[in-house]
């Protein structure tokens, strides 16, 4: 899988040359929910703002970065062994555990699912999206969401990521979601659907690996990985 440099719009391009260096990547996850059969799914994507001064317009997963209260969140179930030896092998137990819950809380706020058990919690984190969790009575269920991508922004760009992407099968009602000040257009979308989505080639290219995971009979102990050394990228498997 071959990847080039991807065009800056002009707003990005006049950001990036305002930095005297390349940005340090700030954690971040996303997650992948899908419905129906793995050899023909419908997955959960929105479209972002053309506001956004990153990536803006195209239609992606819901996901966004890590911040330090999601280290704190409850949660139902552990991560799998398989997703724990992944995470674990760069993070400590609870960094890795945040990796997760912040994939959760940011398809709550850009599409408005609630991914978890009916359990009651008192613990207040002073967090907004976290704490209507608490008064839903849900508790992120980590259980069932499993690792299979990673990929750290390019240096060329003002904004730089180390994205951690997820995926679960979601077995709720598939009307039950709505757009935010995050992402437009949120609905479900075969593969055939979203190819005609405008994307980003980063989204394409986890398409692509997506489809590979979904076809195996056994997820592989190890998850791909894409980033950039010495200005080309490189593409390999993790950890």
């Amino acid at each position: 899988m071959k990847l080039e440099k991807v065009a800056l719009t002009n707003k990005e391009a006049a950001q990036r040359a305002e930095l005297t260096r390349a940005p340090k990547p700030k954690l971040a996850s996303t997650i992948v929910l899908y419905t129906g059969p793995k050899d023909n799914p419908k997955i959960l994507m929105g479209q972002r703002a053309s506001r956004h001064d990153f990536m803006p317009s195209v239609y992606v997963f819901p996901g966004g970065r890590v911040d330090r209260v999601d280290s704190y969140a409850p949660y139902d179930g552990g991560l799998s062994s398989r997703t724990s030896a992944i995470l674990e092998s760069v993070y400590s137990p609870r960094r890795a555990r945040a990796c997760v819950l912040a994939a959760i809380r940011e398809t709550y706020e850009e599409t408005g699912l609630m991914l978890g058990q009916k359990t009651k919690w008192t613990k207040n984190l002073t967090n907004p999206s976290w704490d209507q969790f608490r008064q839903a009575g849900i508790t992120p269920d980590l259980s069932r969401i499993e690792a299979f991508g990673r990929a750290i922004t390019p240096s060329y760009r003002h904004k730089r990521f180390d994205t951690w992407f997820f995926i679960q099968k979601f077995d709720g009602n598939i009307q039950a979601v709505s757009d935010s000040h995050e992402l437009l257009n949120v609905d479900w979308f075969t593969f055939d659907q979203i190819e005609d989505l405008k994307t980003h080639r980063a989204t394409e290219m986890m398409l692509h690996v997506l489809k590979e995971y979904l076809a195996q009979d056994r997820p592989s102990p190890q998850i791909f990985f894409n980033h950039m050394v010495r200005g080309k990228f490189i593409q390999r498997m993790f950890p």
